[in-house]
């Protein structure tokens, strides 16, 4: 079972290793006489042509980097082992370079260093390679830069669903607090028309009663007849107060808070290509708020992760007798752009006596947040 790679390294796919190791040996096997060129190039030829290919393994790791251990190495073959075929091997591992520059690349300094840090290794391999010609830079750098705004648009895209992503989950919590503050209004108008109602209600048992109180030593029925009418008030006052109260307590929402169940549908809005639930324990509801805050960490966590088709996100929800452990493994996005969202998340696991725990490992960073459950 694949683990990851040692000392940490992120980003250092097995795809990218496996990419890296089949161009080397191509390149190997051209050099030598294993391919369709007869050719000799011998076992030092062989060592720096692994320049043209072992970098792309470090791509998406470090974009510019690779780029110019590409450049350099495109130098040196053409200085040192001239008229050899190596394009078979080489041309690729550019190309894909050029998308990984593309769609890693931060800054335009860095993407604008890239392709031309690549372009001169095709320039290298044009001079040096008896396959290629230099008439062949003319439709060989657009091609390369192809590959680089392929990787730009990728880029701009995943930049546009992780903000989309972001004004989603901002929208809905500020339409969750024009809610609050819309029923905060509707309660204090109901308690100022309380204040009237009740104010005139005591008024009316004071009169009843100050009228009951004169006509009690000359006129018994008459004081009789008061102090019926203040029962009658009364009653009539706790009835409507109750009402009041049982409307307060009336659940004023128009649509259904999101819960712990509905977590499979989030994760299938997602663009990563695996995107994985597991459920462990003895699953039941759970108190409305612990169901809402839940739901609600577990999509602050996943916005702290990169946005990336594929990239491998896994979620699991542990249920225990007394806790709701949550837990959000996947690619960490910039340090950066993820503060919010773990903020966030910290906060809601604070309000149900929770703690919220991130941590590295095995090449990937993982979010883990928990909230504690009475039930």
């Amino acid at each position: 079972m694949w683990t990851g790679w040692p000392f940490g390294w992120p980003d250092v796919g097995v795809g990218d290793v496996g990419f890296a190791m089949l161009l080397s040996v191509l390149a190997v096997a051209s050099l030598n006489g294993l391919s369709t060129f007869d050719q000799h190039a011998g076992a030092s030829a062989s060592v720096f042509v692994l320049l043209l290919t072992a970098p792309v393994a470090f791509a998406r790791r470090n974009p510019l980097g690779t780029t110019a251990v590409l450049a350099a190495g495109g130098a040196l073959n053409w200085l040192l082992f001239d008229h050899f075929v190596r394009c078979g091997a080489a041309l690729p591992a550019v190309f894909y370079a050029a998308f990984v520059v593309g769609s890693r690349s931060k800054r335009w300094t860095a993407l604008v260093a890239g392709a031309a840090l690549l372009t001169a290794n095709v320039l290298c391999q044009s001079f040096s390679d008896p396959e290629l010609r230099p008439s062949v830079i003319i439709y060989m750098v657009p091609i390369v830069m192809a590959f680089v705004v392929a990787g730009r648009l990728l880029w701009a895209r995943s930049t546009a669903v992780v903000a989309l992503r972001a004004r989603t989950v901002e929208l809905r919590e500020q339409r969750e607090q024009t809610a609050r503050l819309a029923v905060a209004a509707d309660h204090a108008l109901i308690a100022e028309d309380l204040d009237g109602y009740l104010h005139d209600r005591v008024s009316e048992i004071a009169e009843a009663a100050a009228a009951g109180r004169a006509a009690l030593a000359s006129s018994p029925d008459q004081a009789r007849e008061s102090f019926f009418s203040i029962q009658d008030s009364g009653r009539e006052t706790l009835t409507h107060m109750r009402a009041v109260v049982a409307g307060l307590q009336a659940d004023s929402s128009t649509e259904p808070q999101p819960v712990l169940a509905q977590l499979d549908r989030l994760l299938a809005q997602l663009p990563s290509a695996e995107a994985r639930l597991t459920v462990t324990g003895d699953p039941r509801m759970l108190p409305p708020g612990v169901e809402l805050s839940g739901y609600r960490i577990v999509e602050h966590l996943l916005l702290a992760l990169e946005n990336s088709p594929t990239a491998r996100v896994a979620v699991a929800v542990a249920f225990t007798p007394g806790t709701l452990e949550l837990t959000v493994a996947g690619p960490a996005a910039r340090r950066g752009s993820s503060r919010p969202a773990l903020a966030a998340a910290a906060e809601r696991a604070a309000t149900l006596g929770g703690t919220l725990r991130t941590y590295a490992g095995h090449g990937r960073q993982a979010r883990d947040g928990g909230a504690a459950s009475a039930g």
